[in-house]
């Protein structure tokens, strides 16, 4: 259908004997009508009083009211429904006459054209901007929950102040550099946080000794993973891609890591993704048993161990962000 008859479908009046559109434009709710080929052919009262938008539009209809950030994942999920036929449903945001922004849950449900319309879609839009600021508080407070957890581990291990805010930070600056998603995203900052959890369970002892640790205890050093793992399970909320990331983040890309000598691309991505920024803050750190290292010498150790302790990709996706940012001359390529 081309853009003029699209904008001319849209915009027919309603007529006084279309009883079924007349009926959709008495519900509360914001409802919408498509022909087959997705194109809106009609939309209720309240869809009109919400966004004031009655006149052309362009694309399927409802563009004009997206927010831009949702434009590109609605056009792809309501174009795949199209195609494939399948009902759908998507979260975006509608912009409403005063230019603010709302959450809405949009659904959208196949018909059969058997009363001589052509509509073949009919969809509704429901408001959840309530739900979704609840969503969002929680996941803040559950953020706020670990990050405490994860400063107080840092105080008992006596790790450099600041550890735990900085490889939460280049964490996920690296994952957004390597195009993850805000889910994904979330996950690896909670794993980031809550990385080393798992040395509560080990006393000072041996968490604190001064000297070279013995056998027995690098073996219950080595158990804070699956120690930090069952811990943090235990919160309730932490996706499995986090807890992934606390059980995997000390495997070596060679393999000769622990706990279970996994390697390659058996190891968790996150896991993979953290372990560069953990070994980048430690090297660069000062510590009772050593000097900080330059961005340069800590970047040449990295490229030194892409292929034997890291995935080499995510090394050299690190490297060119630390260039990009002035840190360092060495392009890690």
């Amino acid at each position: 259908m081309s853009s003029e008859a699209s904008q001319a479908a849209y915009l027919l009046p309603l007529q006084p004997e279309d009883g079924y559109h007349r009926l959709l434009d008495e519900m509360p709710v914001m409802l919408w009508t498509a022909d087959a080929d997705g194109v809106w052919e009609h939309v209720n009262r309240a869809w009109v009083d919400y966004t004031g938008l009655v006149g052309g539009t362009r694309g399927f209809g409802f563009e004009e009211a997206l927010h831009p950030e949702d434009e590109a994942p609605t056009l792809a999920a309501w174009t795949g429904a199209v195609a494939s036929g399948r009902n759908y449903e998507i979260e975006y945001r509608l912009r409403n006459r005063d230019g603010e922004h709302r959450w809405f849950m949009v659904r959208g449900v196949r018909v059969d054209d058997g009363a001589g319309r052509r509509l073949a879609w009919v969809g509704t839009c429901t408001d959840i901007e309530e739900q979704k600021r609840a969503e969002a508080a929680a996941r803040a407070a559950h953020e706020a929950a670990v990050r405490a957890l994860g400063l107080a581990l840092e105080a008992r291990d006596r790790e450099t102040k600041g550890h735990t805010d900085r490889v939460t930070t280049w964490a996920t600056r690296l994952g957004a550099a390597l195009g993850l998603d805000d889910t994904a995203l979330e996950a690896l900052r909670l794993g980031a946080y809550l990385h080393d959890i798992g040395k509560l369970s080990i006393s000072d002892a041996t968490l604190l000794k001064p000297g070279p640790l013995d056998d027995a205890e690098w073996e219950t050093m080595r158990g804070h993973v699956l120690e930090g793992e069952r811990f943090a399970a235990t919160l309730g909320f932490l996706p499995a891609p986090s807890l992934g990331l606390i059980r995997a983040h000390h495997e070596r890309w060679d393999g000769s890591g622990y706990p279970h000598g996994l390697s390659g691309g058996a190891i968790p991505l996150l896991a993979r993704i953290f372990a560069v920024v953990d070994v980048y803050d430690a090297l660069t750190s000062e510590r009772p048993y050593k000097r900080a290292w330059t961005a340069h010498e800590a970047a040449v150790e990295l490229r030194a161990q892409a292929g034997r302790q890291f995935d080499p990709e995510i090394v050299s996706a690190f490297l060119r962000r630390l260039e990009a940012d002035g840190r360092t001359e060495f392009s890690g390529e």
